[in-house]
């Protein structure tokens, strides 16, 4: 027994002197983070953000942005926009290249004191970078290790932002953030957006719309430095939760393949089979209803086969039938994409997203088809509500569910969730 209790108070010594190191490591980092706060604001806030922006022609650029994302701008937080542009010009300063290289040796920045010389060195040395990361581990108030869904790499963060937002349930988000790095860890700069429903195959897909060179990770990434507007506007749907039915996570699953030819004949076991304009289209009586809505479309002239599905399992299930029947495809998607994402992008680019062309050459309406109608109607409503909710002023739920052809305790529902997930801000 004695011996017992010895090891075990050694134990309980040991643990508590490691967790001693880690508050004494944390002291001594929070301290050093502060002091690059404080230098940060100094130079960046109070000097370097206008002597950028004036020789930049930053002013002209705002205008730009301002007339071609007005319909969004004007739905956010006032000031949403003027952060984003702030971040826009520093990222165009401290990313690998950037036009702090052209200014180091301006006169006004060599007349800087040794501490903001210094600074600024440091940070041409270490290239800011944005990215899309995910929470991990919460070690210390304030201080976050995230994983970037796109360079696969994980970094320790410094920020009172994330954590005003972890503390806001986003926990579980998909930050967008501008960081730089203060020669410990990282820091975030200006706007930080939280997607609580996007994820990276949603990011990847809005930027294969936006930018037409976006065509791997890498490429993304790129389109991002080269203009991150399009990316902050985003916002306006990230407070949208995820959209789910009976259990299914709700998203747009496609993918092509080219199979040459089908054997109808033999795909009549399992499948009903309808042609029109020298397309095919396969449906599974257990797959083809809601809230799957999984089909196939085999295109005669180009040999193609096309597989839709509205959730993960519809897909897969619509594959593997496939498969076992001869066909011969890819079982993995090559689009998946959230209908949050499908609605905040419409939103945004002001034109409709269409993933199913074949669908208005079949104009009979797949059995219980009218459960995808009113999912359209529910996404239509939350766009309707996202002003009020940005806003914090309180809509006319039972004229929104009118306008909306919804039922007045649907609407509120859903109401009710968007409003408890927490502000922007």
């Amino acid at each position: 027994m004695f011996s017992l209790f010895c090891i075990q108070n050694t134990l309980n010594v040991n643990l508590l002197c490691i967790q001693n190191n880690m508050d004494k490591h944390f002291e001594k980092l929070k301290q050093h983070c502060k002091e690059n706060s404080t230098i940060s604001e100094k130079v960046i806030d109070n000097f370097l953000m206008d002597f950028v922006a004036e020789r930049e022609g930053s002013g002209k650029l705002m205008n730009q942005f301002t007339q071609k994302h007005k319909h969004i701008i004007r739905q956010m937080p006032k000031e949403f926009f003027p952060r984003a542009m702030a971040e826009y010009i520093i990222g165009k300063t401290f990313m690998q290249n950037g036009l702090i290289l052209e200014y180091l040796n301006h006169k006004s920045i060599k007349a800087l004191d040794e501490e903001s010389t210094r600074f600024l060195n440091h940070q041409s040395e270490h290239p800011w970078r944005y990215c899309f990361a995910r929470i991990t581990d919460h070690p210390e108030k304030d201080f976050f290790v995230f994983y970037d869904e796109f360079l696969d790499d994980e970094f320790l963060l410094y920020s009172h932002g994330v954590e005003a937002y972890f503390e806001s349930n986003h926990e579980n988000s998909l930050y967008f953030m501008l960081i730089g790095f203060n020669g410990k860890c990282w820091q975030s700069f200006g706007v930080i957006l939280p997607f609580r429903s996007f994820d990276a195959d949603d990011i990847y897909f809005y930027g294969t719309e936006v930018f037409s060179e976006v065509e791997s990770d890498e490429t993304l990434m790129e389109s991002v430095y080269k203009n991150p507007m399009p990316y902050f506007m985003l916002g306006i749907g990230m407070e949208h939760p995820v959209t789910v039915n009976n259990d299914h996570i709700l998203r747009q699953y496609f993918a092509v393949d080219n199979v040459g030819e089908i054997e109808t004949d033999k795909l009549r076991e399992d499948f009903s089979i309808h042609w029109n304009k020298d397309v095919y289209r396969l449906t599974d009586k257990d797959l083809s209803g809601p809230p799957h809505f999984a089909k196939a479309y085999f295109v005669e002239k180009t040999g193609e086969l096309q597989r839709h599905a509205l959730t993960e399992f519809g897909f897969t299930e619509l594959s593997r039938v496939l498969i076992e029947a001869g066909v011969k495809i890819e079982p993995e998607e090559n689009i998946s994409v959230s209908l949050t994402m499908l609605t905040t992008m419409e939103q945004i680019l002001k034109r409709s997203i269409v993933l199913d062309h074949f669908e208005k050459v079949f104009p009979d309406k797949i059995e219980n088809e009218a459960d995808d109608e009113t999912l359209e109607r529910i996404n239509h409503f939350m766009q309707g509500l996202l002003p009020y909710i940005n806003s914090g002023e309180k809509p006319d739920i039972k004229k929104l569910a009118e306008q909306y052809d919804l039922e007045h305790e649907t609407a509120q529902g859903i109401y009710d969730l968007l409003k408890s997930k927490g502000p922007h801000d």
